[in-house]
């Protein structure tokens, strides 16, 4: 499995009324895709683009089809200018990867010692 598959993603469904907002803690590199509506996107940006160590709020706004990358992660608002639906997609933490990456090594080595259940019975002919 790469790093880059789709099993790893995971994926939360919205949809805003006009003018609802909705507030969604993401990691950096997440992605946040108006399926339909308008949303803006309002993000902190606690880099070094931020005067004084002061978090200031980058704002994005998205389109039907459109998608956004968070750049720095954290509590990102989520606002709907018309009504819209939102997709956001969010990597798990790394404990929750390392413990999937664990249970599929163990669980390929016990397939791998098993026995074969039909043993002998494609030698059997008429």
């Amino acid at each position: 499995m790469t790093p880059n598959s789709v099993a790893d993603i995971q994926a939360s469904r919205w949809s805003l009324a006009a003018g609802a907002s909705r507030q969604v803690v993401l990691r950096a590199c997440a992605t946040v895709v108006c399926v339909s509506g308008s949303v803006r996107v309002d993000e902190p940006v606690t880099g070094p683009q931020a005067p004084d160590g002061l978090p200031l709020a980058m704002s994005a706004r998205l389109h039907a089809g459109e998608g956004h990358g968070l750049a720095y992660g954290g509590v990102a608002r989520i606002t709907a200018i018309d009504a819209a639906e939102v997709i956001c997609l969010d990597r798990p933490g790394l404990a929750a990867r390392l413990w999937r990456l664990a249970c599929a090594f163990l669980g390929s080595r016990m397939a791998q010692k098993q026995k074969n259940s039909l043993g002998a019975l494609h030698k059997i002919s008429k």
